[in-house]
């Protein structure tokens, strides 16, 4: 199995402070408030700002982050209903350039990330009640509170790289 998580980020992690053992209902929150938080966060930026340490844009990140929910979203959806429980991993950055991120606007990205938010929102209700446990092909048994703050965390963390970038960009 992949090291994925704690122990593959430590916890808290170690670059971006998030904390593995938020309570599951903690860690809707974070996922339910990435439009205003990133909205906020964005405000007054293009979308093409760089960290010089980083690999994507601002508005690549955003990209990454709406994409990374609707994947775990239809994963959960997937087997709300029964089996099968398998699911597999993806590749992000081939993700990024089949989708050509750096040519999506910061205002669609931001649009698709409120919507994928909705989205995953309803479907961990389902899943919440259904009692669903995936097995992913990496990561082994995940629980809903294990997709939960995996998700959550990569909102964070991004959220974190873009609030870096921007700083860098601005100062």
């Amino acid at each position: 199995m992949a090291a994925w998580g704690p122990s593959l980020y430590g916890d808290p992690c170690r670059q971006c402070g998030f904390v593995w053992s938020i309570p599951f209902d903690d860690g809707v929150a974070v996922v339910a408030g990435l439009p205003d938080a990133y909205g906020d966060l964005v405000s007054g930026a293009s979308g093409d700002e760089r960290h010089p340490d980083l690999g994507w844009s601002v508005g690549e990140y955003v990209c990454h982050v709406a994409d990374n929910l609707r994947i775990w979203a239809e994963r959960l959806a997937g087997t709300v209903e029964g089996p099968p429980p398998e699911v597999g991993g993806y590749d992000e950055n081939e993700l990024a350039d089949a989708r050509h991120y750096e040519s999506i606007p910061l205002r669609a990205a931001t649009w698709s990330l409120s919507r994928a938010v909705v989205d995953w929102g309803e479907v961990v209700e389902r899943s919440r009640r259904a009692g669903t446990v995936l097995v992913h092909s990496e990561r082994g048994s995940l629980s809903l509170a294990d997709v939960v703050r995996s998700n959550a965390h990569d909102a964070f963390h991004h959220q974190w790289d873009i609030q870096r970038t921007l700083e860098a960009v601005r100062s």
